[in-house]
């Protein structure tokens, strides 16, 4: 847990009261209600700025490319993912205990420029996801006539 709550706090993404809320909520809530509730993890990511464009790269591992949704508005980007497991009893089994893990991955952040997606491209492999994200063409500026 030291080691969950050192890097958030080393995130330039997650503003201070939202660090300061999610360290209360994982102290207060009950081990036993915990167990029972799907994990909602904090995907780890990186982003550089590569001068005409961003580079996002997103760990996501075990989730399948179709079940991940990225949105972007400006410059701000969302990105959601849910991966289920299940274990199926093989043939002739008599099964006496079976459990189901659902994990959900969620970040939203919001990058120092705007960005299109025009041109934007996604690829999923090993577990991560990368984002390559152009910027958005700054406007001119143009003069107006004074009739």
């Amino acid at each position: 847990m030291a080691n969950l709550l050192a890097r958030r706090r080393n995130d330039p993404f997650m503003p201070l009261m939202g660090d300061w809320m999610d360290d209360l909520w994982l102290r207060s809530m009950p081990l036993a209600r915990a167990a029972d509730m799907p994990a909602v993890e904090r995907a780890l990511m990186d982003v550089v700025d590569k001068g005409d464009h961003f580079e996002v790269k997103v760990d996501m591992p075990g989730v399948k490319k179709e079940d991940i949704e990225v949105a972007v508005e400006g410059a701000r980007v969302a990105i959601r993912a849910e991966t289920r497991t299940t274990k199926e009893a093989k043939e002739g089994e008599r099964v006496l205990h079976t459990e189901r893990s659902v994990a959900m991955y969620a970040r939203t952040f919001e990058l120092p420029a705007e960005v299109t997606e025009a041109n934007a491209e996604a690829r999923y492999e090993d577990g991560v996801l990368t984002l390559s994200l152009p910027k958005r063409a700054p406007l001119a500026s143009r003069k107006l006539v004074i009739n």
